[in-house]
């Protein structure tokens, strides 16, 4: 113990940062807790995927979806989402699986979602960029 306190006090610059960084994953952390919402691995979100109950729904701009998205998604743009349309509230209680390029877009998605009553809503950890990085397939073509 007299070992820790001797680095703490040779190091104070590293051991502010080491403290800086928990408090911030903790403060990270928490808010995910409090959204209500998950993010899934890739082989997570591929077992829903397959379970075929849920609505997929590709976020990113046009352009990158014609460009390559999972299999089966629904190109909706994050302003064009309405919780309140024909083709979303038909899943409210099945599910709703999320995903953009990096992940970062689709927490505000799915939280609008989770506002609007929706059970299940999903997003893909690290986005379409850990699909690809796991090397699953990406269908091509014009979106629906």
């Amino acid at each position: 113990m007299t070992q820790f306190f001797e680095f703490v006090g040779n190091h104070p610059v590293l051991w502010t940062l080491f403290v800086g960084l928990l408090v911030a994953w903790l403060v990270y952390e928490l808010r995910q807790a409090r959204k209500g919402t998950a993010d899934l691995t890739t082989f997570e979100f591929t077992r829903k995927i397959n379970a075929g109950q849920s609505l997929l729904v590709d976020l990113r701009p046009t352009s990158d979806y014609d460009k390559g998205h999972i299999r089966g998604a629904r190109h909706l743009t994050p302003s064009q989402v309405d919780p309140d349309a024909k083709e979303l509230s038909k899943f409210k209680q099945s599910g709703v699986l999320l995903y953009c390029q990096s992940g970062m877009q689709c927490g505000e998605v799915a939280e609008k979602l989770r506002k609007a009553g929706f059970a299940e809503v999903y997003c893909l950890k690290g986005g379409l960029a850990s699909w690809q990085q796991d090397q699953l397939p990406l269908e091509r073509g014009k979106s629906k």
